[in-house]
């Protein structure tokens, strides 16, 4: 599709599911989504390397095993349920673009909210930098951290669900951009803060690695982009895939 109103959308070969990005003025070109975990048919991604299926990335256990795997009702379809007893870590090089990108996921707590307790939900290594989406007490927090030093992009937002985006069975959707002089970071398709000085810029020529860490909450829909999308483009991929507001139920 061409023009100011396309439509992005990726129908899984099996049929089951589809992930649609909808924007009437800020499309998103299917060929920017270069890895794709939806959780249909298991933890195998979606989408690697912009194609359809796996490719090469290969999925190892840093803890538990097959048997912990839980899949439950997702943002669309089926998500991955996490526990405390079981951590995964995709070797995806070919699916990270050399210094430019967009980390995304949707996330519902189980069992717990707020931002009183730490919480690890997302990374990805570089050969000289981790990207981080974590909660330390008291906020929310895009951080990245290298043998170089460390920083992080909070959360700066002063009221709705972004300011206290995590409440137990409800979805919150988190993006982190990186490009050559800048970071931005995104709670819920608002745009919270960047950095342009003194960054640690990743580089993904040798290593590109997506790792899952342990904890009480279902994800969904996790995505590496090849560039670092716009904040309308982020802010249309949330409205697109916001939950209803009958949408609270844990798993």
């Amino acid at each position: 599709m061409t023009g100011r109103s396309r439509i992005l959308t990726y129908r899984w070969l099996c049929g089951a599911a589809c992930l649609i990005f909808v924007s009437s003025t800020h499309a998103v070109d299917r060929e920017n989504l270069r890895f794709h975990l939806s959780f249909e048919d298991g933890v195998m991604p979606a989408i690697s390397a912009g194609t359809a299926g796996p490719g090469n990335t290969t999925m190892t256990f840093q803890t538990g095993s097959d048997r912990d795997i839980r899949r439950v009702p997702g943002r669309r379809g089926m998500g991955l349920r996490m526990s405390p007893s079981v951590s995964l870590r995709y070797a995806a090089l070919e699916s990270f673009s050399r210094d430019e990108g967009t980390l995304a996921l949707w996330i519902k707590p189980v069992g717990w909210s707020g931002l009183k307790h730490g919480r690890r939900f997302l990374t990805a290594l570089s050969d000289r930098a981790v990207l981080n989406f974590y909660i330390y007490p008291g906020n929310l927090y895009y951080y990245i951290d290298s043998t170089q030093g460390r920083y992080y992009l909070i959360n700066t937002a002063e009221d709705g669900n972004q300011r206290d985006p995590f409440r137990d069975g409800q979805w919150t959707f988190l993006a982190g951009t990186f490009k050559p002089g800048e970071q931005r970071f995104y709670v819920n398709g608002h745009f919270m803060n960047a950095m342009t000085e003194g960054l640690i810029e990743p580089r993904f020529s040798s290593r590109g690695i997506v790792e899952i860490p342990p904890g009480d909450q279902v994800l969904d829909e996790v995505m590496i982009f090849d560039r670092a999308l716009t904040d309308k483009e982020i802010k249309a991929i949330y409205e697109a895939n916001v939950p209803r507001r009958t949408d609270t139920a844990a798993p």
